[in-house]
């Protein structure tokens, strides 16, 4: 029913758009991701390493979104994204209205939307070159309900964003006042203009978030059909957490390249630490982190398209079917790891290690189809390994 419900304002909206007091544009668009998975090489390096995780090859939705955006008056823009791919559920994501032009700060969102962490996690799936982004997202906070200011500066090369945010659900619902963050993120284009074929990026992040409830981080190997592989368990004596991190990435014609890193610090609280304790509990601060190192080539000499801050959409210089042509094709490769253990501070969350082999497909700058090989290797805290797990995925992508 609340999908109905969606679908039939959406229809409404942009049927009487012409009608809507205010509203100066108006469109609707969305995207559709479906996957396949089949595993390969999954080996138990100990003994019970694998206990309680399945591989199941599958296929799955792994996003069907639609979204309404548009322009109200001069200075205020709106945007709502609904995901349908989780069956019987709906999930809001982006659901926010920008006050543009505002003096001394730029333009203001308030709503539900990423928090400004993660390169990788901020640029949107429709350009990311891999089907899944890298493994050190776990620590990204990624949408939550929020004031932010943002803009950019020194004739665009600049773009900044800096917020107030509370930790919310996948509707933007909250109950209580704990379970907040401060974030904030700079990206400088250094080289070269947006969108030409020549770009150096650089930029930093930091998010300071206070805990009512403790702190977990885990990951699945980068591959969504799977169970996740690394795990903390929930940190119950974490009070605050300080994630920064650095980025960099470049275009140089048809190759490109791309890596981050991301540090991440949990401050215990003074409580006292029960006698037989449930969870995890902090001996000691502790300290996370994860990087990734990517890049890749056209073989069919199109480039990356740099804009904003972030990766944007790549167009093929002719697209597949049109006057012969083959659309863009294009080789990536990419090695991340994240480490979630710090035995002083007894956090033995593991550690993983990906490599992923892809080649992207562009048949039209709207749809694309990727084939990526990841192989994974989970270690403990003595960096031995436990097992490792390899996959091949595929996706079929499209958006409007």
């Amino acid at each position: 029913m609340k999908a109905l419900a969606v679908a039939a304002m959406v229809a409404v909206l942009c049927i009487a758009q012409v009608a809507v007091a205010g509203v100066e544009e108006l469109s609707i668009g969305g995207r559709f991701m479906w996957d396949a998975t089949a595993w390969a090489g999954v080996e138990e390096k100990q003994d019970g390493a694998w206990d309680g995780v399945e591989f199941v090859n599958g296929t799955e939705t792994r996003r069907a979104r639609v979204f309404l955006k548009g322009k109200v008056y001069e200075n205020l823009k709106f945007k709502v994204v609904y995901d349908f791919s989780g069956g019987g559920e709906i999930a809001l994501k982006d659901a926010y209205l920008d006050i543009v032009g505002v003096p001394g700060v730029g333009n203001v969102r308030v709503g539900q939307f990423l928090e400004p962490l993660c390169f990788n996690e901020l640029t949107s799936s429709k350009y990311i070159s891999f089907i899944e982004r890298a493994s050190l997202n776990a620590f990204a906070p990624s949408r939550n309900a929020g004031i932010m200011v943002h803009d950019n500066a020194v004739d665009g090369r600049l773009n900044y964003q800096a917020g107030f945010f509370l930790d919310t659900d996948a509707m933007a619902d909250k109950e209580g006042d704990d379970d907040y963050s401060l974030a904030a993120r700079l990206a400088y284009l250094v080289a070269g203009e947006e969108k030409s074929e020549t770009v150096i990026h650089v930029g930093g992040a930091f998010n300071y978030f206070v805990s009512g409830e403790g702190a977990r981080f885990r990951q699945r190997p980068e591959v969504h059909l799977s169970d996740r592989l690394v795990d903390t368990g929930t940190i119950e004596n974490a009070e605050t957490i300080l994630r920064y991190g650095g980025e960099i990435a470049g275009v140089f014609g048809p190759f490109y390249f791309a890596g981050e890193y991301i540090a991440t610090g949990i401050a215990k609280s003074d409580e006292d630490v029960p006698e037989n304790p449930d969870g995890v509990w902090l001996d000691d601060d502790g300290s996370l982190s994860g990087f990734y190192a990517e890049a890749g080539y056209f073989l069919t000499g199109e480039h990356h398209i740099y804009k904003g801050g972030l990766w944007d959409r790549t167009k093929p210089d002719s697209n597949f079917l049109e006057d012969g042509g083959l659309g863009a094709w294009e080789v990536v490769a990419r090695y991340s790891s994240l480490d979630l253990n710090d035995p002083d501070a007894s956090v033995l969350g593991g550690k993983m290690d990906n490599v992923t082999l892809g080649l992207n497909w562009y048949l039209h700058s709207n749809a694309r189809l990727m084939f990526n090989y990841v192989m994974s290797s989970v270690k403990d805290d003595e960096d031995e390994e436990l097992g490792v797990a390899n996959a091949f995925t595929m996706r079929t992508q499209f958006d409007f």
